[in-house]
């Protein structure tokens, strides 16, 4: 990724902090965005049509972004669907809890994600998106996506893609909850986040993991004890090295035979 946009995006970040100062409503950002002039937004055009309703005093064509600080959740379980939300910085978690109180971690979404999909089947959010860190959301009226799906065609394509692609991480978790073993889980996790930081201009082999080994557990359906344990057989082997969340591959090769050998 251009590092231009990188410091570009820490400076936006820095003009928005502390996140606690913020006025209600957040001030718009300039109609052109860093991310989408990068090639790192994946509906670049869904964000270029979106509009501002009466009720918000801000001028057309501009961007709303929306700050959500480390542990909020930028929506939850029911609440009705308003909006769709492209992640512009940040990480978050989607947590799914059933009647019972059992919760699933479906995915843990970083810069260039779109948020919100879970509730266009009924008009309803069925999970919470809860920031691991403060973060920033480009705002999308859901109304205005719907809008200009039917007049662009390349906005509505982005849509559909978008859809696509969280129905193929669905599918590919459950692969992995179904057929490997803990070690070969926290391998494929730790890959996938391998990957994601190199998509978004970061080091692939040595990272910070914003999520907590509780939250990977229920991410990957296992005991914190277990993924505790697999990441010290890891280690071990000398495979990764990891303090506290501050992780480091050391042998990618071995990794990737590991994270993908089903």
């Amino acid at each position: 990724m251009d590092t231009a946009y990188l410091s570009a995006e820490r400076r936006d970040m820095q003009d928005y902090g502390p996140f606690i100062r913020f006025p209600s409503p957040s001030p718009p950002a300039p109609v052109t965005c860093k991310m989408a002039a990068a090639g790192a937004c994946s509906v670049p055009d869904l964000c270029r049509h979106a509009r501002r309703s009466e009720q918000q005093p801000f001028p057309t064509g501009a961007i709303n972004r929306r700050a959500v600080r480390r542990g909020q959740a930028l929506y939850r379980a029911g609440d009705p669907l308003v909006n769709l939300y492209q992640l512009y910085a940040g990480s978050m978690k989607l947590r799914i809890t059933n009647s019972a109180g059992t919760e699933q971690i479906a995915s843990f979404p970083m810069a260039g994600s779109l948020l919100g999909l879970d509730g266009i089947e009924t008009g309803h959010h069925m999970c919470d998106a809860v920031a691991l860190e403060d973060s920033l959301v480009c705002v999308l009226p859901f109304s205005d996506v719907l809008a200009c799906s039917r007049t662009d065609t390349e906005a509505a394509l982005q849509l559909n893609r978008a859809i696509a692609h969280e129905t193929s991480h669905y599918r590919r978790l459950l692969m992995v909850m179904a057929n490997m073993s803990s070690e070969e889980r926290i391998a494929n996790f730790i890959l996938t986040m391998s990957e994601r930081m190199a998509t978004n201009g970061y080091s692939p082999q040595e990272f910070v993991l914003k999520m907590t080994r509780e939250d990977i557990a229920r991410h990957l359906g296992m005991k914190i004890e277990t993924v505790s344990r697999a990441l010290g057989r890891l280690q071990s082997a000398h495979i990764v090295d990891v303090s506290r969340r501050r992780l480091c591959i050391r042998d990618p090769k071995a990794l990737s035979q590991m994270g993908s050998s089903r």
